[in-house]
């Protein structure tokens, strides 16, 4: 099969196109870090909550419930907007439409998450609220970042410039992630300083961010244009069904999916409890979670050179392994030492923090890539083009399971407690992440990651 030559990304593109992952991680960081805390903060802050922290059916809460039909939401249209992304043909790309019309509802919708009709007081309306923008939310989020996710292979002609590409999206991703985790409780103190309550300079602290996010969302969209520096797409449009069940008859793809899944619902718990991790674990204000932060991530960026040339050299398989690996001990190492946090084990659990920004660099660098290789394999074989799909096919087991996190991350603190006085929910989440890890690393130690570079062997050729 002959294809059509392309231009190069040139590395200034490479770079406009990698701030769009710097945007939609703030957004979605913000959320999933702050508005728990938001809606139902600590009792040591005084503060009443904004919904009803009682458990339904044994298990549900309703912010649970509102973080799960987010999700669900989201699972069930990414195979949809994948297809359309896919079997697209407007003038302005297959996947630049898609970037230009999500940019402003994701940016907007993360804003008003933190907007509740009754502000100041417990009321089911603001529940409903919740619900309705979090589904708002992840429908924006998944019509952006899946046609944005499948330009990796597209953009990316080898496995190095994939490899170097997602680096970039995972350096620009951990930009984002600082500015949100450093930069939003800084800021919401900044303004609280000022005479501001807390969740005033923490609706202050949203519209900032968000509109931070907007620039960069549409700057991304001026980097690359997709007639020079992507291969010409599939003109045979493939029916979203049929697209989603070839891409699921890929062994390699289902085995490399059960891992991000159990990955997944490990990383968002984390996400979602490192505010009470500083408050209730560590014993400091919010503000500590800048520390927590710091010294992880600050710890990633350190590891992205040998991350990248590490998957270079020795496959990106092994190094994925190691990570997951990593993220299981040091979770399993904060659920222990959370019982006596002080002296040698209090700066022990901060070694464990420091340590996680290892796995931390190795995931957010090399599973889109990975994924990329999957989705041109594919194409080499079959002479469809279904990068979005590959994407999009994750969607619904994989939301599933995030949307599970958040269920479960509710209920330990609804069952077990969320404060200094009653920590053990607190605790037992950080032991839910270790054990999640370890499932993980089955699932990606079984992965072929040989067969599916044996595959794009063949690619110079064709």
């Amino acid at each position: 099969m002959k294809i059509r030559p392309v231009v190069p990304l040139p590395l200034k593109g490479q770079v406009l196109y990698a701030a769009g992952s710097a945007a939609f991680t703030m957004l979605e960081r913000m959320i999933l870090l702050y508005m728990p805390f938001f809606y139902l903060p600590p009792g040591e802050y005084g503060l009443p909550g904004l919904i009803p922290d009682r458990t339904y059916l044994g298990v549900l809460t309703i912010l649970g419930a509102a973080l799960m039909t987010g999700r669900i939401f989201d699972g069930l249209a990414d195979p949809l907007f994948a297809s359309l992304s896919d079997n697209s043909r407007s003038p302005l790309g297959r996947r630049k439409l898609f970037l230009l019309l999500g940019g402003l509802p994701l940016a907007l919708s993360a804003a008003l998450v933190f907007f509740p009709p009754f502000p100041g007081a417990e009321s089911p309306y603001n529940g409903a609220w919740l619900t309705v923008l979090m589904v708002l939310f992840y429908l924006s989020f998944t019509a952006y970042v899946n046609p944005y996710l499948a330009l990796i292979p597209e953009l990316g002609h080898s496995n190095a410039l994939r490899i170097n590409l997602s680096t970039l999206v995972a350096l620009f991703g951990l930009i984002g992630m600082v500015l949100v985790t450093i930069g939003f409780p800084a800021l919401a103190g900044w303004i609280g300083s000022t005479g501001f309550d807390l969740r005033t300079a923490y609706r202050i602290s949203a519209v900032v961010v968000a509109a931070l996010a907007a620039i960069l969302l549409y700057l991304a969209t001026t980097g690359f244009s997709e007639k020079r520096h992507c291969l010409p797409g599939e003109t045979r449009p493939v029916g979203a069904w049929k697209s989603l069940s070839s891409t699921f008859a890929v062994r390699p793809f289902r085995i490399f999916l059960g891992g991000e899944i159990f990955l997944q619902f490990a990383m968002n718990l984390v996400t979602l409890g490192l505010i009470y991790y500083a408050v209730v674990i560590f014993r400091h204000d919010q503000e500590f979670i800048i520390v927590l932060a710091s010294i992880t991530i600050g710890t990633a960026l350190a590891c992205f050179p040998l991350v990248n040339i590490l998957a270079r050299r020795i496959g990106k398989k092994k190094v994925i392994l190691a990570g997951v690996a990593s993220l299981a001990i040091c979770g399993l190492g904060i659920f222990i030492f959370s019982f006596r946090m002080e002296g040698f084990y209090y700066y022990l659990s901060l070694v464990m923090f420091a340590l996680a920004g290892f796995p931390l660099a190795v995931l957010t660098i090399l599973i889109n890539p990975t994924i990329g290789d999957l989705a041109r394999a594919d194409y080499f074989k079959t002479g469809q083009r279904r990068e979005a799909m590959f994407f999009g096919a994750r969607a619904i087991p994989l939301k599933l399971s995030i949307a599970l996190a958040g269920v479960v991350f509710a209920y330990l603190l609804s069952a077990f407690g969320r404060d200094l006085a009653s920590p053990l929910g607190v605790q037992l989440s950080a032991l839910v992440v270790s054990i999640a890890a370890a499932c993980s690393y089955v699932f990606f130690r079984l992965y072929p990651e040989e067969q599916v570079m044996a595959d794009l062997e063949e690619e110079g050729s064709r």
